[in-house]
């Protein structure tokens, strides 16, 4: 996938480039119509005025992108955020209620952050969530929606009904993390809780609360392991 910095060169490109030609094109044929002569200005003056429009078109365009990931992303993992994966687990419960079809919520949990924090600093802290959001957002399947839920606690909406599913899809996540070599704290491991939707049956809070009672169960029973309810 392209960065945001090209993707901005795309967006400016693309503007630029069609505001210019269609500016130039209606000048030609305006001088055309109306009998004109066609001078190096006929094309030269409106695409200089081509390239300011589109310039001001894609920043424009870039600038409302901009408010649309700040809205919808957590600034320092740049995955989606609370709010933007409540929306997502909304329309897939109308979706499950409507047309059939199920889903599975995954809780996650960095083990002991907060020693991370009081030992490295809130640097380190913050570089290992950023490491964190990579390791599983390259574990996980491309339709999966991961989400930073609120300071080291994350959540990931996948597409497995089957609640064994869901929970061989946590144990990889588990081993990702378990296995990944930390810069600076050398290892990282995580808690996870796993719950299955039910159909015609759960609201967003009711999925949420038993994930996250099985996130709590498997912190009780150690850490570093997969619960489910």
């Amino acid at each position: 996938m392209p960065n945001h910095h090209e993707k901005h060169y795309e967006i400016f490109t693309r503007y630029i480039l069609i505001s210019t030609l269609i500016m130039a094109f209606l000048n030609v044929a305006h001088s055309i119509i109306n009998d004109y002569d066609i001078y190096p200005s006929t094309f030269l003056i409106p695409s200089l005025a081509g390239l300011l429009f589109g310039y001001q078109l894609a920043k424009n365009k870039i600038l409302n992108l901009r408010m649309i990931q700040l809205a919808s992303t957590d600034m320092l993992t740049g995955i989606y955020n609370r709010m933007q994966f409540d929306r997502f687990l909304k329309a897939e419960i109308e979706k499950a209620d409507r047309y059939g079809g199920g889903f599975s919520i995954i809780y996650i949990d960095l083990d002991c952050f907060k020693k991370i924090n009081d030992r490295y600093g809130h640097h380190i802290g913050d570089q290992t969530l950023t490491i964190f959001a990579n390791v599983i957002t390259n574990a996980n399947r491309v339709s999966d929606i991961f989400a930073r839920y609120g300071g080291e606690e994350f959540v990931v909406l996948t597409h497995a009904p089957d609640i064994k599913d869901a929970i061989k899809h946590a144990e990889r996540l588990r081993k990702a993390i378990e296995a990944y070599d930390f810069p600076d704290i050398d290892q990282l491991t995580c808690s996870f809780g796993v719950a299955a939707f039910k159909p015609n049956e759960d609201e967003e809070k009711d999925l949420i609360k038993r994930a996250d009672a099985a996130l709590y169960e498997a912190k009780n029973a150690g850490r570093n392991r997969v619960c489910a309810r």
